[in-house]
């Protein structure tokens, strides 16, 4: 049963979620506390995506924030129960991971019972669906009947109907300070060897002075559109952005250092201490970078978004974050007008203006180093990537370890995960062997290592091959079995005891007989076909193109001939393959014996 899920896979953690609600309600038909188990899940699809792996915190936020706002519950004492004999099924079922002892878990679910209590009573902790779900409820509203519903909001708004309006006031203020729920997503590790490294470089970055020369412009008082002067003084060799002298004004308001008062703006009564504090304040103007999209309003006129500048920054940080190597400047572009739905291009000029601007920023804070390649095989893979008729940028851009470090800090209030190598070293082999994909071979190399170091090759072993009998999935089933290669004959020696396992058979014995120095012959009919199903399975995941020129390399009757045996097959993939094949193989005939083949 799979039960990590770090991209976002809605269909695959929705059959798994009802795989588990199934087998906890079989496990404990006295309960009855399937919808809390549903509740609990969907909660940590969007927390972390990983559903068996729980901490003290996760448990005490489901109890004390989750349940008191969602849901409404008749029998308050059930919640706590439920949750431990939530824990207890998971133990039993030898899903449970956690980085505390079970006992240690039952007494956090314990000791936040009467915070849990007392949240469950305070109807400013409620949500607006429990608040509106209560009043229907005690008002008589069958919450189920449309028409009802209907009529009950019709008479809220002719103020007919009487309830707390300052509760309400209060519970609305907090939920629109609440991001939206979405399933949680995961940026490849990295190996973060720089502690806060911007504390090294903040006071003697470009930036410093530049922020120091618009303080000095404003001086006691200055009227913000007379700017000459402050241009020329930006333009001076140590400055060097004078075509920037708006975004720096706006830039220094949105960090706290200057004020509006009347038609002037005027320094603030921490400005001098803040400059005093280069840290703080390299920290403070990463940080607010976001807030002046004022400054390009022209720009963003366009767009129809309106956190555009949010979106085109989460687009550089994810992608620059996710790269050891440079990245091109288009690419950043491109990436940033696919989340804006930015086809024009018009609008993708835009968009690439706001990014060079933004750039040249980060770079004036030593966050970002940016070049233009010379390298003809780069130029010629940009050219491929752009649009007809738009000309290349060739500027590639990389973090620096400041930016590294920023970009993680920004990327986790943006709601991503950005684990560390560090915080790696613990995690079930489960999700290692997801985010291992991601990460960049320099990365994978050293998490591998320490993984398998702190448990020992025949601890780590174990797990891999306890994961390969557990979850029948060929993304993981490939990676489980990649890991496995770095545990040497304590490797080998697990992956034998496989053999006859239902789930992880026909993989473990082309893994024994495929190994460079093996002299085993394993295999049994049929298993070269599965093994390669397992890895059109995962192409397919990562590339539906890719998948389908791999598959189109054979001579047409041979792709004919694949789908009938991809069709005989048990395997879990087999349909979703040729799904994909009759949907969208170039070739009719090919396209046509998929879907016969489907039909059957």
């Amino acid at each position: 049963m799979r039960t990590a899920f770090i991209h976002g896979e809605v269909d695959r953690f929705e059959a798994a979620r009802e795989e588990l609600i199934g087998a906890f309600a079989r496990s404990r038909p006295e309960l009855d506390a399937g919808w809390l188990a549903g509740c609990l899940l969907d909660d940590k699809f969007t927390r972390d995506g990983l559903l068996a792996c729980w901490t003290e915190e996760d448990l005490v936020r489901f109890l004390v924030e989750v349940v008191p706002r969602k849901m409404i519950v008749a029998r308050w004492p059930l919640v706590p129960d439920f949750l431990h004999q939530w824990l207890g099924f998971l133990s039993e079922e030898g899903l449970l991971t956690s980085p505390s002892p079970l006992d240690e878990l039952h007494e956090a679910v314990e000791r936040a019972v009467p915070d849990y209590l007392a949240a469950m009573a305070e109807p400013t902790e409620w949500g607006v669906e429990k608040f509106w779900g209560t009043t229907m409820h005690e008002l008589g509203v069958d919450a189920e009947d449309p028409q009802a519903v209907a009529g009950f909001f019709d008479a809220v708004d002719a103020e007919e109907i009487d309830f707390d309006s300052e509760v309400f006031e209060e519970i609305e203020r907090r939920d629109a300070l609440e991001s939206p729920s979405q399933p949680a997503l995961w940026l490849p590790p990295i190996d973060l060897v720089h502690v806060e490294p911007h504390r090294a470089i903040a006071a003697g970055s470009p930036i410093m002075q530049r922020i120091r020369t618009v303080l000095e412009w404003v001086g006691d008082g200055r009227d913000p559109s007379d700017v000459d002067e402050l241009v020329a003084a930006l333009a001076e060799p140590s400055g060097g952005a004078a075509e920037d002298a708006d975004l720096l004004l706006e830039w220094a308001e949105r960090a706290g250092l200057v004020r509006s008062a009347g038609d002037l703006l005027v320094p603030t009564l921490i400005a001098e201490p803040l400059l005093a504090e280069p840290e703080l304040l390299w920290t403070r103007l990463w940080q607010r970078f976001v807030l002046v999209d004022d400054v390009f309003h022209a720009e963003l006129d366009g767009l129809s978004d309106d956190d555009a500048l949010l979106e085109i920054v989460q687009a550089a940080l994810s992608m620059l974050y996710s790269r050891t190597e440079a990245v091109p400047l288009e690419l950043i572009v491109m990436m940033a007008c696919d989340l804006l739905d930015a086809d024009e291009p018009d609008d993708r000029e835009a968009v690439r203006g706001i990014v060079r601007r933004m750039l040249a920023q980060w770079a004036a804070m030593q966050a970002v180093r940016c070049h233009v390649t010379t390298a003809p095989e780069k130029i010629e893979a940009l050219e491929e990537v752009v649009p007809d008729g738009v000309g290349a940028d060739h500027t590639v851009v990389e973090l620096l370890p400041p930016g590294l470090w920023a970009a993680r800090e920004s990327l986790r209030a943006f709601g991503f995960q950005v684990p560390t190598v560090d915080d790696l070293v613990a995690c079930p082999a489960e999700l290692l062997a997801l985010v291992v994909a991601d990460a960049p071979a320099d990365v994978q190399q050293v998490l591998i290592s320490q993984w398998i170091e702190r448990r020992g090759t025949t601890r780590a072993s174990a797990e891999l091959a306890a994961l390969l009998t557990r979850v029948d999935d060929p993304t993981i089933r490939l990676a489980a079995l990649g890991l496995l290669e770095h545990t040497g004959d304590d490797g080998v020696s697990a992956v034998r005891e496989l053999t006859e396992d239902a789930v992880a058979g026909p993989a473990a014995r082309m893994w024994l007989q495929s190994r460079p120095t093996s002299t085993e012959n394993t295999a049994r009919p049929g298993d070269e076909l599965l093994f390669s199903l397992d890895g059109m399975a995962a192409a397919l995941d990562e590339d539906v193109d890719l998948f389908l020129a791999e598959f189109a390399h054979q001579p047409e009757p041979a792709q004919v001939e694949l789908v009938k045996e991809i069709a005989a097959t048990a395997h879990r993939s087999a349909g979703e393959i040729l799904a994909v094949l009759a949907e969208h193989h170039p070739e009719e005939v090919v396209a046509a014996a998929a879907q016969a083949a489907l039909n059957r």
